[in-house]
């Protein structure tokens, strides 16, 4: 057996076991799980920023409520002047208008503040409404989840025996390849997913490019390691 012989044994192996793991996760069992997996995360990352928007809608309502109380305070404190006011024969017509103009620049300020907190009010509402109804939906993907899980776990429990021959035969099969031809092997892994290419009619089995004379010489005629102009794959050449 010459190394590329070692090589190409080595990745027929490699690409078994990689059947074997695709196998594994495209049953329907795994493909909702990977569904829900999602879905799941979405709706975490909607619950924090439902959990969020609530928190910072009632920091701006205590706010509101705060400005609300501080203006019907100065309500009643202007009110109350304006009433003495009214009694005081001293009081000019003038200063009577002017704080009763105050007051009333008071109340429409108020009334802003308590509109907005009544949108507010509902909007926190809605957004409880919401917060509910996600955790609801999110409470039973987990149990979907969990339950597709154990079902995952027993199907690959029930292929452990295959992966294992797998491992096994790629452990037997890494020991055969020379270290220096491994390494360069996963250089070309890294742009390749497979990287080791059959000479198929005088082309490279992995981009169908023709090879020249020359090259199919060397590589039919000597161990050398070379590869393609093309895709850089290593090309292999069975005698």
């Amino acid at each position: 057996m010459t190394k590329l012989d070692a090589l190409w044994a080595y990745q027929e192996a490699e690409l078994q076991r990689a059947q074997l793991e695709a196998e594994i996760r495209s049953t329907p069992s795994r493909q909702q799980f990977n569904k829900l997996h999602k879905l799941l995360r979405t709706q975490q990352a909607a619950i924090k920023k439902l959990t969020d928007d609530m928190e910072a809608r009632e920091a701006r309502a205590k706010k509101l409520a705060e400005q609300a109380e501080k203006l019907e305070r100065r309500i009643e404190m202007e009110q109350s002047e304006l009433d003495t006011m009214a009694k005081d024969e001293e009081s000019t017509a003038e200063e009577m208008t002017e704080l009763r103009g105050d007051v009333e620049k008071l109340g429409r300020e108020l009334g802003a503040v308590l509109r907005d907190a009544k949108t507010l009010k509902t909007e926190i509402m809605a957004a409880a409404k919401e917060y509910q109804s996600t955790r609801q939906k999110a409470g039973k993907a987990k149990k979907e989840y969990d339950a597709l899980r154990l079902v995952c776990e027993a199907e690959r429990a029930e292929r452990e025996a295959d992966i294992a021959a797998c491992e096994k035969t790629l452990a037997e099969a890494a020991k055969a390849v020379d270290a220096a031809l491994m390494e360069r092997y996963n250089k070309v892994k890294q742009h390749q997913s497979v990287a080791v290419a059959k000479v198929v009619n005088s082309k490279c089995g992995g981009c169908n490019m023709s090879l020249p004379m020359i090259m199919l010489k060397k590589i039919t005629g000597t161990d050398a390691v070379v590869e393609c102009d093309n895709c850089g794959r290593i090309l292999y050449a069975t005698k």
